[in-house]
């Protein structure tokens, strides 16, 4: 049976509207087993400024006490750059229980093939370098620029993230990716994510076509991310 959980979430720190509690508490409603609030990182125009990290942590541990679920401490760290750099460093991520990483920005003009590539390139170079737990919103970037890259280089980037231990995430917001990445990742051992994008507590664990996604793929629990941070 798959479990349900919400491990992409955003509050008032970032461009969210509810605070951390109000989250947690949206997701107890919605009877998932896990949350993890995952606000942007810095780098981003409307992500959480540096000086606001700490009080972002402490009040994600203040809703922890209080509910009744797991409720993991993480933020959605930014790929900055070509080479894979994050806008988090590694000293701040030991304080996190989960690292989720997505690409916001692209440095190239071009059409979708250029796009693709570029995105490929980046997301290829942050998995190399980070010790990342979830890729958000795989190959999203206005729009799926996954149908413009090759077979081969899907699978390529697939098996790294396996080697990795590194799970797509199925993200709510933008429907993404499509059932034939999907489908690699299954083949070659990559674990799930489910994810909302949740910016409001209304959002929160609303997972219907993830859930629906899996199904029909066969995944199975084991097959999810969730268990990890459940032992």
């Amino acid at each position: 049976m798959l479990a349900k959980f919400d491990f992409h979430t955003h509050t008032m720190y970032s461009d969210g509207d509810g605070t951390a509690a109000a989250m947690v508490e949206a997701a107890e409603a919605r009877g998932l087993e896990a949350v993890a609030l995952t606000d942007h990182g810095p780098e981003l125009s409307v992500g959480t400024p540096r000086g606001k990290l700490a009080p972002m942590l402490q009040d994600i541990r203040l809703a922890r006490e209080d509910a009744g679920i797991p409720v993991l401490a993480g933020i959605e760290a930014n790929v900055v750059d070509e080479w894979g750099t994050i806008d988090i460093d590694d000293e701040f991520t030991r304080n996190l229980d989960i690292l989720v990483v997505g690409i916001h920005n692209l440095g190239r003009a071009g059409g979708p093939v250029e796009l693709a590539r570029d995105y490929l390139r980046r997301a290829t170079r942050a998995m190399e370098r980070n010790k990342i737990d979830v890729f958000v919103h795989p190959f999203f970037f206005h729009g799926y620029l996954a149908p413009h890259l090759s077979l081969e280089d899907l699978e390529e980037f697939v098996r790294l993230a396996a080697k990795r231990g590194i799970a797509m995430e199925l993200n709510m917001k933008y429907r993404v990716p499509d059932e034939d990445f999907l489908r690699v990742c299954m083949r070659e051992g990559v674990r799930f994510s489910v994810g909302t994008d949740a910016h409001t507590a209304a959002e929160v664990g609303r997972i219907d076509w993830a859930l629906a996604r899996l199904r029909r793929l066969g995944a199975k629990r084991e097959d999810l991310i969730l268990d990890k941070f459940l032992r």
